[in-house]
């Protein structure tokens, strides 16, 4: 198999929409999008923007991360990887769902002042999402960081596959919405006033969960910490082999120790 080819896609914002008080869909359109592809159900792109203070991008399609750690420190660009929640082909089109942080990052805090014609690059796309051949149950565990992926791979899983959603969000009304599918099961769960990243809500269902079938795949994207717990259970706990998990740092609290971390993406 070839190695996967990364490209630096030019583009712009089309519109930006809020879809609760903390979650915000920005749809990015034309461009070099004209020949975008997904790479799976989650797939995700690193969102490049301008540098704190500037309006232009500081980078085009010849883009590389050597060429970055080269740049000076005030023309590199920011940014964060995320998913991509919708593509439509036809008019070169995709949405990307953007969690609003009450302490915003470079990315979350653009993304809270993003307009139409907004100039950005995206680069990518990758993806963290491949059962094995011979799957026929799927665990996806997320937060509302993963909530985007799991909301694709349910509108695509096949229909002799089942799976069960385990989803933290911090109340009923930041729920999203998913497919509504007779071999999915989904388990919401509340942080009721904590905040994100501080509970133990994730692991705790995952270990409360029945006996794992042998070809159980597991996939999830949270707080980097929640994701390492449910690892070590999955794989020390459950026994499950490394090929049929893959649970991915979407986001990092502060307090988690570099021992806490999951593999990041």
């Amino acid at each position: 198999m070839s190695p996967p080819t990364f490209r630096t896609f030019l583009t712009e914002v089309a519109s930006v929409e809020d879809v609760h008080p903390h979650l915000r869909k920005v749809t990015f359109r034309g461009g070099d999008l004209e020949t975008f592809e997904p790479v799976g159900p989650d797939t995700f792109l690193y969102l490049l923007l301008p540098p704190p203070g500037r309006d232009a991008l500081t980078i085009d399609q010849s883009f590389t991360w050597e060429a970055h750690g080269t740049m000076a420190e005030e023309d590199k660009p920011v940014g964060a990887y995320y998913t991509v929640r919708a593509w439509r082909p036809e008019v070169a089109e995709l949405d990307i769902l953007m969690v609003m942080h009450g302490d915003p990052g470079p990315a979350s805090g653009w993304a809270m002042r993003a307009g139409t014609g907004d100039p950005v690059a995206l680069w990518g796309p990758r993806t963290a999402y491949a059962p094995p051949d011979g799957t026929a149950e799927l665990l996806v565990v997320v937060d509302e960081t993963g909530l985007p992926a799991a909301a694709v791979i349910v509108e695509e899983l096949p229909d002799d596959v089942r799976a069960v959603v385990v989803a933290e969000v911090a109340c009923e009304a930041e729920r999203l919405e998913l497919a509504d599918r007779p071999n999915v099961t989904v388990r919401w769960l509340h942080r009721d006033g904590a905040p994100a990243g501080t509970t133990t809500l994730l692991a705790d269902t995952v270990r409360s969960l029945p006996p794992l079938a042998p070809n159980t795949y597991v996939w999830g994207g949270a707080e980097s910490k929640a994701m390492t717990a449910v690892r070590r259970h999955v794989r020390g706990e459950r026994g499950l082999p490394r090929e049929a998990t893959s649970l991915v740092a979407y986001w990092r609290h502060v307090d988690t120790s570099d021992e806490d971390d999951a593999e990041s993406r």
